[in-house]
């Protein structure tokens, strides 16, 4: 089920800017956990622990799938973000999270 991302839209929507908003604060954080895994650390001062910033790139990264585009260029963005950050992580998505993203941009296919 989707998060509303946007109180003012039941549907579900947000705009662009607040895509952008989530997508470079997950980038950041998508970094700082390489940061504390190359250099085998349990903690970034101001960050918090290994286990909290995974915890938050975990939960930024859910707001980022159920993302529900109101263009095709949110769409565009959600998607090319999400293939940036797998090639990144060199990591997949389950099958159920894949019909969740690609459900979540239909309108603009």
């Amino acid at each position: 089920m989707a998060h509303n991302l946007n109180k003012d839209d039941p549907s579900g929507s947000c705009s662009c800017e607040e895509l952008l908003r989530l997508t470079t604060h997950h980038a950041r954080i998508v970094g700082l956990v390489g940061i504390l895994r190359q250099q085998n650390t349990n903690s970034i001062p101001g960050y918090g622990s290994l286990t909290q910033v995974v915890a938050e790139e975990e939960m930024i990264r859910e707001k980022i799938i159920n993302y529900r585009p109101a263009s095709a260029g949110g769409a565009s963005i959600k998607l090319m973000y999400l293939v940036h950050f797998l090639a990144r992580t060199k990591s997949s998505f389950d099958a159920e999270t894949m019909a969740s993203i690609l459900e979540s941009v239909n309108d603009f296919r």
